[in-house]
């Protein structure tokens, strides 16, 4: 059962953002499920469309004009294009391998297990695609939040995780990090709107763990502290779990949505789920995961990173975000909607 929170106009575009292993993925499908929209997955992956290699992690102002951009934005949430990957969240090179990829047992194997989860996941994925209003996804748009609210008109939401949990999620899978990075190195507009602040972290190459705190503060510092001018509502995974009566409620607010998920709902685990993310996971009760993987060094890998470039919101000794910022930083963003 859903629980009602206030109604609002349904006809907005709705987006959750994050970086990527921050319950993006958890948030959309719960609201989804609970509000009867169409879930629209990760429109700006590189490797679907030559919209999304173009524009993935890109830096934009508000003011910028990029009708491409727009264009393709439409076409994924009114006309439905990409929707093997957008509606069912598979790549067609996943499913149907070339020649070279699939000449071992292994290579048959992944391409086995691949198919099973894609056949268990079709039922449900199919059921939330009959919605006709999209909820649009992304881990790759933090940058252009303020683009993305002005000019195509979303409402959205910036979902915010501890880096030591995000790194050691995705310390699991396969990150593309150094490319992502080079990126910002070589797009003279991220350096222009993030003011060089980031010009000696990335002039000194980081790697591993290190590159991915430096993409995790990257992607997150300039969206959180232009948050209240953008229009875009953060909110923080830790919060949504510790006080989820609360937040959960916030978000619902923020994108006009008339049910908050049920307890039920928000218990599920993630479709994009690893052992290393939990959507249940509740600070306080246990340390969590991350702090019992990384290794003192790597810790102090990452807090290295957050203390070049000031940030203060997270720090690698505590698992929960600074309550006393948040409250400043939320009162500041009240102050500007005024």
């Amino acid at each position: 059962m859903a629980i009602a929170c206030n109604s609002g106009n349904m006809t907005r575009i709705r987006l959750i953002a994050g970086s990527g292993r921050s319950g993006t993925t958890w948030v959309q499908d719960a609201l989804a499920t609970a509000n009867g929209l169409r879930p629209i997955f990760e429109p700006l992956h590189p490797g679907v469309s030559p919209i999304g290699e173009r524009f993935a992690f890109r830096a934009l102002s508000p003011d910028e004009s990029h009708p491409e951009l727009l264009r393709f934005l439409e076409e994924v949430c009114f006309r439905q294009s990409h929707a093997l990957w957008t509606r069912y969240r598979r790549q067609r090179r996943w499913l149907f391998p070339p020649r070279e990829r699939f000449s071992t047992f292994t290579d048959a194997t992944r391409v086995y297990r691949t198919w099973k989860m894609f056949l268990k996941d079709i039922p449900w994925l199919t059921r939330l695609a009959r919605g006709q209003v999209p909820i649009v996804k992304c881990i790759r748009a933090n940058l252009m939040l303020g683009w993305l609210v002005r000019q195509f008109g979303c409402s959205a939401v910036l979902i915010v995780r501890h880096p030591g949990a995000v790194a050691e999620s995705k310390l699991q899978g396969s990150w593309n990090v150094p490319k992502v990075l080079d990126a910002f190195r070589k797009d003279s507009n991220f350096d222009e709107l993030t003011g060089g602040r980031y010009r000696s972290l990335l002039n000194r190459d980081p790697t591993g763990l290190e590159g991915m705190a430096a993409l995790w503060v990257i992607e997150n510092q300039y969206a959180i502290e232009h948050a209240a001018r953008d229009g875009v509502t953060v909110t923080f995974y830790e919060c949504l779990t510790s006080k989820p009566e609360h937040e959960w409620q916030r978000i619902c607010r923020a994108l006009n949505l008339s049910n908050i998920p049920s307890p039920e709902v928000i218990a599920r685990p993630s479709q994009q789920s690893s052992q290393a993310f939990s959507a249940s996971e509740a600070v306080g009760e246990h340390r969590p995961r991350w702090m019992q993987s990384l290794s003192p060094q790597q810790r102090d890998q990452i807090q290295k990173v957050l203390d070049e470039v000031e940030f203060g919101l997270y720090t690698m000794s505590d698992p929960e975000p600074k309550l006393a910022a948040i409250s400043q930083m939320r009162n500041c963003s009240m102050g500007l909607t005024r």
